[in-house]
């Protein structure tokens, strides 16, 4: 005890120090931060807000352009492009009809017209064009006087502000007779800016010419064009009561940016710092008397360890049937006697541990051949196994026994055992031949193999030599040795380890072949994999089978960022002239129903695949690769993340149920989930997730709400009631009744029959 008093005067005075180092460096940091660096990442952060802003706008033009090419193919107006050529009305239809497909296509298109400078004349998709050609002939004069090939013009067409914009046709021509001419309403800009009523400050987009174009805030575009134009155009600072961040000029010329008044923007933060430097000064009085205050509860925490250390040692006394325990010379002989025995403990956990290391590794194997290598948790549990990974390449054999099911009449079940034991041994003597590798059962009468060689600088190609050439003398020595022939599948050779499950797949694939090859063959997968286009020869950016496995994986790991990351490969495949649209269509369509069927096998209820009508649809990368996010990634998780937090409510209930059924047992978690026959990590994290508590304290919980039972409506006493619920004296239990209701038992039965009755 002497001991515990000189600790808890060291304790007192570090805690002191400690308080105050703490307080001090907390209102300095404060203070640095919120003068120093927020400026800059405010700065940066609305430099990454407007960043998004322009590519939207650039990519909606580039939209735009894109059709306008399109539109530049059509024969009939190639022939409305020829001088002196007659007009033909069925041609003149066919443009309008294409011009409003294009309308309907683009968002915030209202009309499309083209104006031809030989008769001037204007055809457009809306019927009313008298009602607008004065208000074109304006606009298409000021576009010729500025000698442009496009322009973008704000103006009021029958009273509503409208932007239009216009560009000479055809495009790639010296000679451009033609004008297209597209209206976009007003919401083009909301959804670029935001409404004014959505934004806090002022997004603005200057043209060219440093004026505005648009404006969308508090703030209205004269006090803008005064106070923050000059400062982007000329580098002149002008108010220093606005925070402006602009990027340099983008597409077109134009200039996007942001300005709010500084006391707005800072206002939160100011206040914020105010209440720390507040809090700092009254932290700093009370510090003392916390520190106090705490050092004493600490410390009587440490005093119930002793008494639990010394309870522990009477009750062991008593099972061992010894009628007094000899005393303790201390506090910490007692500590040392318990962690030596929690030792001796974990000796005894190590040897059951060697004891299940052999199924621990062939379960590992299995699940590395189904879901392949990916972090390098992975990595180090195949060192701890034992499990050697060669540089040179890798390949999977998947062995299957022929007409195995007509092998179980014949022999019984030990001796189909020591067959399947048999062969696995000749195919990991095969392997060791070779390299280095794994064998796995992969069910009745079939393995899965893995086979790597080292790094000789020899090419994939002697890698793919030796991984057939091992396969053969498989097969070879099985059909001379063993009373049945076996058929081998064999996958591309790889060198990356996270595809190892794909190639699993392709050996078992291949063996799918025996309906053509017959029985006691050598299938490799690549004898099978032909082009649907015989004339697609050129090698991919992008290959479809790994690209379907990363994107599983990552939807299986309920990471929809990573997932976004590898969709966004197929944009490699923009401007392959030589790629058949109609085989990569084949080819995107395959891999989004395989990632639905994979995915939906382990789901208990399956999505609705989509519709291929809605996928011929897509006609870009863009459209595959936007549809692609929301309805294959986001929708796969968001059912897979159902799925799971259904099984944790489940989990949850039945645990809840078996607690309050048996909480006046000695229960622990462990032996809880045995008896539900859920796994103790499930059980722990279901309870975190559903009820964001722990097994204790929900245990706990069960036992004082029993406790308020009896205490209402029997006359137990509080000792039986103490007993009852597993804890080692009636003052125990008083006390966390207390520290958990706020009155000990008998005030809390006290209070209750008064009330109830009426006093």
């Amino acid at each position: 005890m002497q001991l515990q008093r000189s600790k808890k005067v060291q304790t007192l005075i570090i805690m002191l120090l400690l308080a105050s180092l703490c307080i001090t460096a907390m209102g300095y940091t404060v203070y640095v931060v919120a003068t120093n660096t927020l400026t800059q990442e405010v700065q940066s952060a609305y430099h990454v807000s407007l960043q998004r802003t322009q590519d939207r706008v650039e990519s909606y033009f580039r939209q735009i352009d894109q059709s306008v090419l399109q539109f530049e193919k059509l024969p009939a107006l190639q022939s409305l492009i020829t001088p002196g050529k007659e007009e033909n009305n069925l041609e003149i239809l066919t443009l309008l009809e294409t011009m409003l497909r294009i309308q309907t296509s683009i968002d915030d298109v209202d009309n499309i017209a083209l104006y031809r400078l030989s008769n001037k004349r204007l055809y457009s998709t809306n019927h009313q064009v008298s009602d607008f050609q004065n208000d074109y002939e304006a606009i298409i004069g000021k576009f010729e006087a500025m000698n442009k090939d496009t322009a973008f013009f704000n103006t009021i067409v029958k009273k509503a502000p409208t932007a239009v914009y216009i560009r000479k046709l055809p495009i790639f021509q010296a000679s451009k007779p033609l004008y297209m001419i597209l209206h976009l309403n007003q919401q083009f800009f909301d959804h670029i800016l935001g409404s004014t009523d959505e934004v806090k400050g002022n997004y603005f987009i200057l043209d060219e010419s440093g004026q505005m174009l648009q404006n969308r805030g508090t703030l209205d575009s004269t006090s803008l064009m005064l106070n923050v134009v000059p400062e982007i155009t000329q580098g002149q600072a002008t108010s220093r009561e606005l925070f402006v961040a602009h990027l340099p000029p983008s597409y077109k010329g134009w200039v996007f940016g942001f300005a709010i008044p500084n006391d707005e923007l800072f206002t939160k933060i100011n206040r914020i710092r105010n209440v720390v430097f507040i809090l700092a000064g009254i932290l700093l009085a009370m510090a003392a008397l916390v520190t106090i205050l705490s050092t004493n509860r600490l410390w009587r925490g440490w005093s119930d360890i002793v008494t639990l250390l010394d309870d522990a040692t009477v009750q062991s006394d008593k099972e061992a049937g010894a009628s007094k325990r000899a005393p303790r010379d201390d506090e910490f002989r007692s500590i040392y006697d318990k962690m030596q025995h929690i030792k001796e403990t974990r000796d005894e956990l190590k040897e059951q541990v060697k004891v299940l290391t052999p199924e621990i590794r062939e379960a590992f194997i299995r699940n590395m051949l189904h879901k392949g290598l990916r972090s390098q948790e992975d990595l180090d549990k195949c060192e701890r196994y034992q499990i050697p990974l060669l540089a040179g390449g890798y390949g999977c054999l998947c062995v299957e026994i022929d007409q195995y099911k007509s092998m179980t009449g014949l022999y019984s079940e030990v001796d189909l055992y020591y067959f399947g034991y048999g062969l696995s041994m000749v195919i990991q003597e095969v392997i060791d031949g070779k390299g280095k590798g794994v064998v796995s059962s992969s069910g009745e009468g079939r393995f899965l193999a893995l086979i790597s060689l080292p790094d000789d600088g020899l090419g994939q190609g002697v890698v793919k030599a030796s991984v057939q050439e091992a396969a053969i003398t498989i097969r070879d020595f099985i059909e001379q040795y063993f009373p049945f022939t076996v058929s081998i599948g064999i996958s591309l050779v790889r060198k990356e380890y996270a595809y190892l499950s794909l190639s699993s797949q392709e050996a078992e694939e291949a063996l799918k072949h025996k309906l053509v090859t017959g029985t006691n063959e050598v299938i490799p997968i690549d004898e099978f994999q032909q082009e649907d286009n015989e004339s697609q020869t050129t090698a991919l950016p992008v290959s479809f089978r790994e690209l379907e496995n990363d994107i599983i994986y990552a939807i299986r790991s309920l990471d929809p960022t990573l997932a976004y990351r590898y969709t966004d490969q197929l944009s490699t495949l923009q401007g392959l002239r030589t790629l058949n649209y109609q085989w990569l269509q084949s080819q995107l369509a395959e891999m989004v129903f395989s990632i639905y069927r994979t995915i939906g096998n382990s789901l208990r209820k399956p999505p609705a695949e989509p519709l291929m009508a809605e996928l011929m649809q897509l006609s870009t990368l863009e459209e595959w690769i936007g549809w692609f996010k929301i309805n294959v990634i986001d929708l796969l998780c968001a059912d897979l993340q159902q799925e799971h937090m259904e099984h944790m409510h489940k989990v949850a209930s039945q645990l809840s149920i078996y607690i309050h059924e048996h909480n006046e047992a000695d229960l622990r978690l462990e032996g809880c989930c045995k008896a539900l026959n859920v796994p103790t990590s499930i059980g722990k994290q279901a309870l975190k997730e559903v009820h964001d508590t722990t097994f204790s304290d929900y245990l706990l919980h069960s036992r004082i709400v029993k406790a308020q039972n009896w205490l209402l409506h029997s006359d137990m006493s509080v000792d039986e009631m103490a007993s009852r619920l597993q804890y080692s004296n009636a003052q125990n239990f008083s006390r966390t009744f207390k520290k958990t209701v706020g009155v000990p038992p008998g005030q809390y039965r006290k209070e209750k029959r008064e009330q109830s009755n009426g006093i």
